[in-house]
């Protein structure tokens, strides 16, 4: 990372100098010390950007989006015969598109390994967090006595 990519990454969050430190827990002359080139950026400030960044498209309006998933286990067992997994993709307007379709393919035991990525092929949703979040919200939604809609 350099610095116009932190510049650029910060752009793109909206943040101002003094928020970007804060997410990063730094001091606001660091910030500024990086984007003039006068220190080169640590890898880890490199790292911390990224996930802020994954986290920051996990949001429910973030879009467009692919929900991508197999019918069976891609790796398979060697006793078994030889199939063909079949993959599966939906584009979604946004993230909240695609948690409904998981909300309603969760039980189905054709639905496996599943993951929410952007169109360059970056995953913003894993298959753990991604299931983690459509039983929570049904949790959430039963406690409250009603649909759950993410």
């Amino acid at each position: 990372m350099d610095a116009r990519d932190l510049k650029k990454w910060r752009k793109r969050l909206s943040y101002n100098q003094f928020e970007a430190a804060k997410q990063l827990g730094v001091r606001r002359a660091s910030i500024q010390n990086w984007e003039q080139e006068l220190w080169p950026i640590p890898r880890v400030v490199e790292l911390a950007t990224h996930q802020i960044m994954r986290r920051w498209k996990q949001r429910r309006e973030f879009g467009p989006v692919l929900l991508i998933y197999t019918e069976e286990p891609i790796w398979q067992q060697s006793q078994r015969p030889y199939q063909i997994s079949i993959l599966h993709s939906a584009v979604c307007a946004n993230n909240k598109t695609a948690m409904q379709h998981v909300e309603r393919l969760k039980h189905d035991p054709g639905f496996i390994n599943p993951v929410i990525m952007e169109s360059n092929g970056e995953i913003i949703w894993t298959t753990s967090e991604l299931l983690r979040q459509a039983f929570a919200a049904t949790g959430r939604a039963r406690r409250r006595g009603v649909r759950s809609e993410m």
